[in-house]
């Protein structure tokens, strides 16, 4: 198993669009940011129930998030700090 880099900081959310469910049926989001980048939540995480996009998009989270793939310069979100 290899290990991906982790960062915590701050993003003003832009959008946040529900993408389609995990096979077992839990909710899965694409947060756009102001600065342009792109972030999904990971599958099957029980915290992202807590997500209610009207009350965080244009507001600036803190946010924990790792690289998913160095080629392709994904990003996942591991929390909300």
């Amino acid at each position: 198993m290899t290990n991906r880099m982790q960062f915590v900081n701050n993003f003003e959310v832009s959008d946040i669009k529900r993408l389609n469910y995990s096979r077992n049926g839990n909710p899965k989001f694409l947060f756009s940011f102001k600065n342009g980048m792109e972030m999904e939540t990971p599958t099957d995480a029980g915290w992202v129930y807590a997500i209610t996009p009207h009350a965080i998009i244009g507001t600036v989270i803190r946010l924990k998030y790792k690289t998913t793939n160095k080629r392709s310069g994904r990003y996942e979100i591991l929390g909300i700090a």
